[in-house]
C-alpha cells in the first residue's frame, strides 16, 4: 500500500543520527530516500551495524565521491529530479563540494534543501563543532538535572539529535506544502542548539517572565514526581503533577490516609516531609507487590523497564511497535514508526542497504549507460 509520501524523492547526504533519523521517518512514510555515501566506509554509523540498520531501513544507497568532478555531475543529475535533500555538514562544506543550496536550486528551483547543523547556517558559533551534550549544555538543559553532589547529569539518550531530526521532518513537510502553492523550493535551516532551547518552554518561559533563571527542573518542587526505591532494591516511576485525585488515590493505596485531602500547594510546601513518607511506604513493599496493590487505583505509577523489557512489554507489543522483517538469510526486528495512519500506514519494506547497493540502478535511471557507469567506478567516482 502506498504511503502518504509516495512519489517524494529525498537525497540524504547526512550521516550518524539527526539527518538519518529525519529521513528514516520520511522513508517509513513512503518517500524514496536515496542515501548518498562516500565510497569506502560510507556512513560512519555503519561501524555500529545494528544502529545503522534501525535508522536506515527502507532506504537506497549510492556510493558517490563528491570530491570527484564526475561524481559531482552525477549528483547534480540526481538533484535535478529530487523533491528534497538533507545534509548535515558544517556550514561552508557543501559550497566547497559544489552541492550547496545556491548551486542546486539553480538546477532544481523546486528543491527543498534541509541543512541540519550544530549552530545553524549563521552566527558566531556556526563554524564550531559539537555533539548532543554541547547543545544541551549551551541551551541550559544539561544543568536542570543534577546528582546529589550538584553535578549535571548527562541524559542516557541523544535527545537533541532526535529532536533535530523531528524538526527537520516538520520543516521539510511544511516546505513541501508551501511548494504546492508557490511552485518554489526553499532552504530549511535546522540548528541543533535552537532545537535544544525549544525543548524548554517551561524553563525559558519562567526566565523570560520573571528575569530569574530556573536552575533546576520545575518538577523538582513536587514530592510525588520522581523515582522511588522499593524494598527489593528495584525502582518505580511515580508521575503525579498537580492532580489532587491521583494524590488521594495514592494515599489510600499505600496507607497514608492522614495525608489525603492536601492540595498541590500544600503538598509542595511540605515536600520534604511527604517525600520521606512516600519513600518509607515504597521501601516497605517489594516492587511487584506494590504494583499489584496499585492496580485497582487510578495512579500514574510504572515499573522502570530495561530496553529489553520494554521491547517485550504487553502494551508495546499490542501497538505493534516491534516488527519483524522476514527475508534471506535471516529475520530482523525493528522498532516500528509511532505514527499510526489508519488509511496510509507507515511501511517496513527493507533493511538498511549495503553501501552502494543501488548505485547502478539509480545511475541507469538518470540515463547513464553501462560503460559510463564502469568508467565512473574505475576512476573512483562511485561505488
Amino acid at each position: 500500500m502506498p504511503g502518504p509520501l509516495d512519489g517524494i524523492r529525498v537525497l540524504d547526504l547526512s550521516q550518524l543520527f539527526p539527518g538519518p533519523y529525519c529521513t528514516m521517518i520520511l522513508a517509513d512514510l513512503g518517500a524514496e530516500v536515496i542515501k548518498v555515501e562516500p565510497p569506502g566506509i560510507g556512513d560512519f554509523s555503519r561501524l555500529f551495524g545494528y544502529f545503522f540498520d534501525q535508522i536506515n531501513r527502507n532506504k537506497k544507497s549510492i556510493g558517490l565521491n563528491l570530491k570527484h568532478d564526475r561524481a559531482r555531475k552525477v549528483f547534480h543529475l540526481l538533484a535535478a529530479e529530487a523533491d528534497a535533500l538533507v545534509e548535515g555538514f558544517r556550514p561552508g562544506t557543501t559550497a566547497r563540494l559544489g552541492v550547496d543550496y545556491g548551486t542546486l536550486s539553480r538546477i532544481n528551483p523546486g528543491l527543498i534543501y534541509c541543512s541540519i547543523s550544530g549552530f545553524g547556517q549563521d552566527g558566531p558559533y556556526s563554524g564550531k563543532p559539537g555533539h548532543d551534550i554541547n547543545y544541551m549544555s549551551l541551551a541550559g538543559a544539561l544543568g536542570l538535572t543534577r546528582d546529589e553532589e550538584g553535578r549535571p547529569v548527562v541524559l542516557g539518550i541523544e535527545i537533541v539529535d532526535i529532536t533535530s531530526g523531528l524538526n527537520a521532518v516538520i520543516g521539510i513537510l511544511s516546505a513541501l506544502i508551501e511548494r504546492n502553492k508557490s511552485g518554489q523550493g526553499q532552504q530549511v535551516d535546522i540548528s541543533m542548539l535552537d532545537c535544544a532551547l525549544a525543548l524548554l518552554p517551561m524553563e525559558t518561559g519562567h526566565s523570560l517572565a520573571t528575569g530569574c533563571s530556573m536552575d533546576e527542573s520545575a518538577l523538582k518542587i513536587l514530592p510525588h514526581y520522581g523515582v522511588f526505591e522499593t524494598g527489593d532494591g528495584e525502582y518505580l516511576a511515580l508521575g503525579i503533577v498537580h492532580e489532587d485525585w491521583f494524590w488521594d488515590e495514592l494515599c489510600s493505596a499505600v496507607e497514608l490516609t492522614d495525608l489525603k485531602g492536601l492540595n498541590v500547594g500544600e503538598r509542595i510546601a511540605r515536600k520534604a516531609e511527604l517525600e520521606s513518607r512516600l519513600r518509607e511506604a515504597f521501601k516497605a513493599r517489594e516492587r511487584d507487590q506494590l504494583l499489584q496493590e496499585l492496580e485497582g487505583y487510578d495512579i500514574p505509577c510504572s515499573r522502570i523497564n530495561s530496553v529489553g523489557e520494554a521491547l517485550e512489554d504487553a502494551q508495546i507489543r499490542h501497538r505493534e511497535m516491534v516488527l519483524d522483517l522476514r527475508g534471506e538469510p535471516d529475520s530482523r526486528s525493528y522498532v516500528a514508526s509511532p505514527i499510526k495512519l489508519l488509511k496510509t500506514p507507515a511501511r517496513l519494506d527493507s533493511p538498511g542497504p549495503a553501501l552502494g547497493e543501488h548505485t547502478d540502478i539509480l545511475l541507469a535511471e538518470v540515463g547513464l549507460k553501462s560503460q559510463e557507469i564502469k568508467e565512473l567506478r574505475d576512476c573512483g567516482a562511485i561505488q
